[in-house]
């Protein structure tokens, strides 16, 4: 499922079409505005929205309400992805094997670590750009998260009021997902602060908009990355071999700078 506005609504066939790839599982579109776009897909079922302006901004009206849009389905398990950025690269287990009983699912933000309202403090930070939920379950913090954000404008995003939400009050109905399921870095792309891969193989769901063209563009991609094998030892290391690998370790990459 996913929410649009204005031209994002007639772009779905770059991005949200994608998930048609799975045998079996259906396509939401809700469309806040007057009218449908014009340019409607057969694989996608279209639902018109009015906006609502107590929220106070049109994208504001558009993350919000969209957790409450879930309700609208009859799907008991339901993954909710951002309307212009994410890409489903393979196909997608079954949701409630994702969701592990708990009511929601997603993956952590880059970065993660970061202080909030409420716990004060979380090592997962969860990025909403692409979520799965047990519709039922997850209705009360759903609603729970609406009302705070409605209840005062600080921004015009929902991540940050659906974190101190989930990670203070809801943890335990919280299963967190490999990255691969929300994948973030840049795809032969490079910025700083920000990580920087050379390919997507393994990636399930690929969320980046500034690589969105280049993903596209390379088309398919691997089940799983390869993993690159050593050059075992051949015989025991002297002290000063162990300090140099040590030394070599610590200069190759790990930290995203």
């Amino acid at each position: 499922m996913t929410v649009a506005s204005g031209g994002h609504a007639e772009r779905l066939d770059q991005t949200f079409l994608s998930f048609s790839r799975n045998p079996g599982l259906h396509l939401h579109a809700f469309i806040i505005g007057t009218e449908l776009p014009k340019k409607r897909l057969s694989e996608i079922t279209y639902h018109l929205k009015e906006p609502d302006p107590a929220f106070g901004d049109p994208m504001r009206d558009l993350y919000y309400r969209r957790w409450l849009f879930v309700d609208d389905l009859s799907e008991d398990y339901v993954c909710v992805v951002d309307n212009s950025d994410v890409l489903c690269l393979q196909n997608l287990p079954a949701f409630d094997r994702l969701l592990q009983g708990r009511a929601i699912a997603g993956c952590s933000e880059h970065p993660a670590s970061r202080y909030i309202a409420g716990q004060g403090f979380t090592t997962n930070y969860i990025n909403c750009g692409v979520l799965f939920f047990d519709r039922a379950g997850s209705r009360a913090i759903r609603e729970e998260v609406v009302a705070r954000g409605r209840a005062r404008f600080r921004s015009v995003e929902d991540q940050l009021t659906f974190n101190e939400v989930v990670q203070t009050c809801h943890y335990d109905e919280l299963a967190l997902l490999p990255c691969q399921y929300n994948f973030r870095a840049h795809y032969r792309f490079h910025e700083p602060k920000w990580p920087t891969v050379e390919t997507l193989d393994g990636v399930k769901i690929y969320h980046n908009a500034a690589s969105m063209a280049e993903a596209r563009k390379t088309g398919s991609f691997a089940a799983l990355a390869a993993l690159p094998e050593f050059v075992a030892d051949q015989k025991p290391l002297t002290k000063f071999q162990k300090i140099l690998r040590k030394v070599l370790l610590r200069r190759e990459r790990h930290w995203v700078r």
